[in-house]
């Protein structure tokens, strides 16, 4: 159907008016419509559940929901009984729309453009988006539903492409849904408040997503979510619970400049505390307006997906997530060692993170375990062989000394398990020999905790 114009309120009523089509099955003798729940229940008028809304029209003034009363009665005339619900159908909204707080319904379906402002305020109403492209969606301290009314005041957006997004503030006592609804520009819940349910399940979110101060009592649905950019839930307020199945976020890049901006935003502060302050300042710009995800906040959302994952009992998704948390963790700290912020705990975990690395990546490969255990044992060994008798060391392994490997392979060995050769080796044999040990051990320990990845 061809989109006609609506250049003010009248306009649309009459446009409206003229897209409805009434069927009158039966009149009384005086030409009056006899009401199919009158008590003759033998009449009334025929009409389908879209026909009453409004279809294909191009919008072109600011529309403001809901209707004066005036209009929706002289609506409610026309259609013989009351509305519930306003229903739109394939509408262009070319100038702002902005829906009120209110208990009227609102429904807007299959390819409505809302090509500028789309502001709600929230209330006790059930407002509908279903295949529609929003350019600009503002929802900032809307409240939707109440503390005692659960059923009401709910936001749904299905199979909607959604740019630039505001939710700072806002407030949903009820459910909120955005199923397989995609994001495009990058979006911040800043103290958005997820009082009951909120599904995510298969949205798309094309930029960085972040959840600052975002506060979830209720289910968060993640299922099959799909974040291309970053996702920041390290400073969300979870007092519910997140549900994660086939949700999956892939290493991504940070806020990499935070430090050379906190240097440059140093210079507006003095005293001993101005890198703390020139930090704060820097770090709560770059969350609450720039969509930026600092370094540490990416650790410690792998670590909340993580403790999740692993409530849940799913051990098998969670050891992914405790791999890219020990990662990030390095990186972390090879920063901080970079940019002067700290060195000598930096570099021990540094150490440590690069041994469990090399070890059995970060508790997932036994393969990597077993490997690690056998070359480091070969390295200790030769060097301690190198402090016995005339050893001369040799690339045919037909000629090594298998049968004392075996047996130094073994971290409670004797000291003197090679008196054969040698009864009185050199002192630094019994050094290296000590030293052997002890990573040998770690590599056995780091192999059973491989293979105890799943619980």
């Amino acid at each position: 159907m061809r989109k006609r114009v609506a250049e003010d309120i009248n306009e649309l009523i009459q446009i409206w008016k003229e897209n409805i089509t009434i069927t009158v099955d039966d009149e009384d003798g005086n030409g009056g419509i006899i009401y199919s729940d009158d008590e003759d229940g033998n009449g009334g008028i025929i009409y389908s559940d879209d026909e009453d809304g409004f279809d294909s029209i191009e919008i072109a003034f600011e529309l403001n929901l809901p209707f004066p009363n005036k209009i929706i009665k002289e609506m409610e005339d026309f259609l013989f009984r009351n509305i519930s619900t306003l229903k739109f159908k394939n509408c262009y909204f070319s100038k702002d729309v902005y829906i009120g707080a209110t208990d009227m319904d609102f429904k807007f379906i299959d390819n409505c453009f809302f090509k500028t402002s789309l502001k709600l305020r929230g209330g006790k109403n059930i407002i509908k988006f279903q295949y529609c492209v929003i350019e600009k969606l503002d929802c900032e301290d809307a409240v939707f539903g109440n503390e005692t009314e659960k059923s009401k005041g709910k936001l749904k957006l299905y199979n909607c492409e959604l740019y630039e997004v505001n939710f700072r503030n806002t407030t949903f006592h009820s459910l909120v849904n955005f199923f397989r609804s995609t994001f495009y520009n990058p979006i911040t819940f800043y103290k958005t408040k997820f009082l009951d349910t909120v599904v995510l399940s298969a949205v798309t979110f094309r930029e960085n997503v972040l959840l600052s101060y975002t506060v979830i009592n209720g289910l968060m649905m993640l299922r099959g979510t799909f974040v291309e950019k970053g996702f920041d839930i390290s400073l969300a307020i979870i007092n519910g619970k997140l549900s994660l199945f086939n949700f999956v976020i892939d290493d991504y890049a940070t806020y990499s400049k935070i430090h050379k901006d906190v240097e440059t935003a140093m210079k507006k502060y003095s005293g001993e505390y101005e890198y703390v302050q020139a930090y704060e300042e820097v770090y709560e710009e770059a969350l609450s307006h720039k969509h930026l995800i600092p370094i540490e906040n990416k650790r410690e959302t792998y670590r909340i997906i993580k403790h999740q994952l692993e409530s849940q009992k799913n051990y098998i998704d969670a050891i992914r997530y405790k791999v890219m948390e020990s990662k990030t963790h390095f990186k972390e700290s090879w920063q901080q060692i970079r940019h002067g912020v700290h060195f000598f705990n930096p570099l021990s975990n540094l150490g440590i993170l690069s041994l469990n690395g090399l070890s059995n990546w970060f508790g997932l490969s036994y393969v990597l375990g077993i490997i690690f255990t056998v070359s480091i044992a070969s390295f200790f060994f030769n060097l301690a062989l190198s402090h016995i008798g005339y050893f001369e060391f040799t690339w045919d392994y037909t000629a090594w000394q298998w049968e004392y490997f075996v047996q130094f392979l073994n971290p409670t060995h004797r000291f003197d398990y090679m008196k054969a050769i040698d009864p009185n080796p050199k002192k630094w044999f019994f050094i290296w020999d000590f030293i052997g040990r002890i990573f040998i051990s770690y590599g056995i320990y780091q192999t059973i905790q491989a293979f105890r990845k799943y619980k």
